[in-house]
This record gives C-alpha cells, sequence and structure tokens, in this order.
C-alpha cells in the first residue's frame, strides 16, 4: 500500500509546499521547503506532474494579503511533484508552520482533504504518477 504524507493547518490536510525563494529553482524549494517544514532532507523527487494545480483564496486572505505585501494575490498555481522519503518515518517532525504530521493511506486520503477540488486533483495527480511509474 502507498502511504501519502500530510500536514493539518487548522482542522485541514494539506501537503507540504511552498513558494519558491528568488535565486531558486522550483525543484530546490521544494527540497527546502520540505526540510523546513518536516525537518528532514530525506527525500528524492520522482516526478513532476504535466497538471498544475489552481486555487483561489478566500476574501479575507486576499485582503491580510494586500495589507500585508501590497498587492493583491487572488490565489496560486502549484506545480505538484512525486516525491519519495528515503529516511525512517520516526524522523520527520513537525516544523515552521506545522501543526501535526499524520501518514495517511490512499484509501484514507479523500476524508482528509476537504477543501474544495482537492480531493480531485489529489487523485488525478495520483493517477498520472502511477501511469508513468
Amino acid at each position: 500500500m502507498v502511504n501519502k504524507m500530510a500536514y493539518q493547518e487548522g482542522t485541514q490536510w494539506s501537503f507540504p509546499g511552498g513558494g519558491i525563494d528568488e535565486g531558486e529553482t522550483p525543484e530546490q524549494a521544494l527540497m527546502r521547503e520540505l526540510e523546513e517544514e518536516l525537518l528532514s532532507n530525506q527525500f528524492r523527487i520522482i516526478s513532476v506532474s504535466k497538471n498544475p494545480y489552481f486555487y483561489e483564496w478566500p476574501d479575507e486572505v486576499i485582503e491580510k494579503t494586500f495589507q500585508k505585501k501590497g498587492k493583491y494575490f487572488k490565489g496560486q498555481q502549484l506545480t505538484q511533484y512525486f516525491v519519495k522519503f528515503t529516511g525512517d518515518p520516526d524522523d520527520i517532525k513537525s516544523g515552521d508552520g506545522i501543526r501535526k504530521i499524520k501518514w495517511v493511506s490512499r484509501n484514507d486520503l479523500k476524508s482528509h482533504l476537504v477543501f474544495p477540488g482537492q480531493w480531485e486533483n489529489a487523485e488525478k495527480v495520483i493517477r498520472e504518477f502511477e501511469e508513468n511509474l
């Protein structure tokens, strides 16, 4: 059984991720974010998805971001990667912005992904990666 890793933000679960800093490649940013959020560098990139994921933020998040950065951002487009964890599961710890970490089976993943379109996207990307393995 393939396990997928997710983390909790409030009462919602999502996959680790984040933005690209100036001068970073997307792959460097991915590895940095994984180390910051999960306190481990024991990851290997297997593949990148051909399906970007776009989501829009709620109005209150858009306004808060404008107040902080002086620009309006309506949402984000994500590049999604299939990453293999090569360490011991006990080595992963909650890092930057992470309240809780949980390994879930593919069968249980749907019940953890409750943002609009989140499960449908995850399912599509999982199928894509399975077809290319």
